[in-house]
């Protein structure tokens, strides 16, 4: 048997904060025993999608673990996300590491790749890349991480008798 959780902290999509689901996880109860055997989070794939482009959209600037967050989620290597952004492969090994820090145009260029490779990932999320364009990037106050919650919309049962569910940002 399975029952959803009102609230549950994912800690394991590769960022140093969790991202909060509301009902979208499971937890997978024992019949016999009533207890708890497994925590499952469907359509991980969306869902990390729809948090890079959460991300993505949120004004606070991006640290490097993000920024590797972001490109892991595009699905490219480090060297072939750089030189798409036509930069040199090093210093964008260097944002990442948190070695340098990554300026406010380049900030917005692996913003805008987010926007531009991930929304097709998630129906449900209506997004628009002129958002990043004017977005305004707030400076990083030591230790500040946004807070990012997601919600699993469930969909109406389709001709299979199966519901879809799609991932969504909850409203700022």
């Amino acid at each position: 048997m399975f029952r959803t959780i009102p609230r549950y902290e994912e800690d394991g999509l590769g960022l140093p904060y969790p991202i909060i689901l509301i009902d979208g996880a499971e937890e997978e109860i024992d019949d016999a025993s009533g207890e708890v055997v497994g925590i499952s989070v469907p359509n991980t794939e969306e869902l990390v999608a729809a948090v890079a482009i959460t991300r993505a959209l949120h004004p606070l600037k991006l640290d490097g673990s993000e920024v590797r967050f972001i490109r892991r989620a595009i699905g490219m290597q480090s060297k072939d996300f750089a030189v798409s952004l036509g930069m040199d492969p090093a210093t964008f090994s260097r944002w990442e590491n948190n070695k340098q820090e990554c300026g406010g145009w380049a900030d917005k260029e692996v913003r805008m790749a987010a926007v531009i490779a991930l929304a097709d990932q998630v129906p449900g999320l209506t997004v628009d890349a002129k958002d990043v364009i004017g977005l305004r990037i707030i400076p990083r106050e030591g230790g500040e991480w946004p807070r990012i919650e997601m919600r699993l919309v469930r969909h109406e049962a389709d001709a299979s008798g199966e519901t879809a569910g799609g991932w969504d940002k909850m409203a700022a």
